[in-house]
């Protein structure tokens, strides 16, 4: 058994790694709890499998636990406050104007407050929310994996600024399990497929040239759509990412990590100056992709752009592969650098994620002709050419 963490206090509990009998190996968080005859009792919880969970995400998890622990006496529990009530609260303080979250993010939180949570939990009391109901509503709905663990994360979330602001003492979604992992791979483009839809939007300005820089850049599409004027530095080739405009908000950048600025490829300064000499709108304060309805106002659309400009091209290339939008391009970039040997650090900067493993497990693929090639190098050197087996 591999220790990971360990201290003298009980409080702070034991985050280990252990082997089962299946051979499988599992997270598991120690600690200890008063107990009524006055004395301690030793609790135990296997967070989930090694496959499953990075280290940063076990210590997360059992950081909920050791929360729980390190608590002052429970605070009493008030039956009479509902799930409806305790969301009301939490977007009052977490989801208002003075909320340190990206627009994105504060959207896609109400959003599923109002078409998830409240529509099964609103009207029930806080302690009538059971781990094990929770979960069999997720299994309940027809989404992926992903979106249901996106769920229990927002209900979560309510659950812990409940405790915080002591209107109730547990967080049950911490008992909740959930896995993430998707059903299916999501799609991204081979190379040759990207330069095939540049190639039949040659002339479709200013749309070659923010899918350009979507797909040689990897930007958000609200990164991309955000942009400014004042915010291309042309004499040194860099980019600022300062805002994001997403579904007609303007907004700061989602993490702290996406406001590092990004050297601009010589493809994309050459494309944007060349787009700057034809906008109607090309002062240091304009919209890089302004609308022409808003009279500059306010970019274009990304999803208009996409269904009337993009997606036609796209069928011109005879490019047959489901589910394509703005966010194919970062995911294809992400694997894109790792095919051409990028580090993964440098990967990793340039997608402005804050850990490697968000560029790795969630972003990065291996394309087709990397996969083809890492195959025939193994067969080679297994059974060199001129062999027969």
């Amino acid at each position: 058994m591999k220790m990971i963490h360990k201290r003298s206090r009980y409080q702070a509990g034991c985050l280990t790694i252990e082997k089962r009998r299946t051979g499988a190996e599992v997270y598991t968080f120690r600690w200890r709890e008063p107990a009524a005859n006055g004395g301690t009792t030793q609790r135990r919880v296997v967070l989930g499998s090694v496959k499953e969970l990075s280290k940063a995400q076990a210590r997360k998890k059992a950081d909920e636990y050791r929360q729980h622990a390190n608590a002052a006496p429970p605070v009493e529990s008030k039956p009479s406050i509902t799930v409806a009530e305790l969301v009301e609260h939490y977007k009052e303080r977490e989801l208002g104007e003075c909320a340190d979250k990206a627009v994105k993010v504060i959207k896609a939180y109400k959003y599923i407050f109002a078409n998830y949570v409240i529509p099964k939990w609103g009207a029930v009391p806080l302690v009538e929310v059971k781990p094990v109901a929770v979960e069999d509503w997720l299994k309940s709905l027809k989404k992926a994996n992903g979106t249901r663990a996106k769920i229990r994360e927002v209900f979560g979330a309510a659950f812990r600024h409940g405790m915080r602001y002591e209107l109730y003492a547990t967080n049950p979604i911490a008992h909740v399990r959930q896995a993430r992992k998707r059903g299916a791979e999501p799609t991204i483009l081979e190379p040759e497929e990207l330069a095939a839809i540049l190639h039949e939007l040659e002339g479709v300005e200013p749309v070659r040239t923010a899918f350009l820089i979507g797909a040689i850049m990897g930007m958000r599409r609200g990164e991309i759509f955000g942009l400014k004027w004042a915010d291309i530095d042309s004499g040194r080739a860099i980019l600022h990412v300062r805002r994001s405009f997403v579904d007609g908000v303007e907004g700061q950048p989602k993490t702290d990590s996406s406001r590092r600025p990004l050297p601009l490829p010589p493809q994309a300064l050459e494309a944007l100056m060349a787009w700057k000499t034809q906008s109607s709108y090309a002062t240091p304060g304009d919209w890089v992709f302004a609308s022409d309805l808003s009279f500059g106002k306010q970019p274009l659309w990304p999803g208009t752009l996409w269904r009337r400009n993009v997606a036609p091209a796209v069928l011109r290339a005879e490019i047959n592969k489901p589910k394509l939008g703005w966010h194919t391009l970062r995911r294809t970039y992400a694997s894109l650098l790792l095919a051409t040997g990028a580090s993964l650090r440098v990967s990793m900067e340039l997608m402005r994620h804050s850990t490697a493993e968000m560029t790795l497990a969630t972003y990065a693929q291996a394309v087709g002709d990397e996969k083809r090639g890492a195959g025939e190098r193994v067969a080679s050197v297994v059974l060199p050419k001129g062999k027969v087996a």
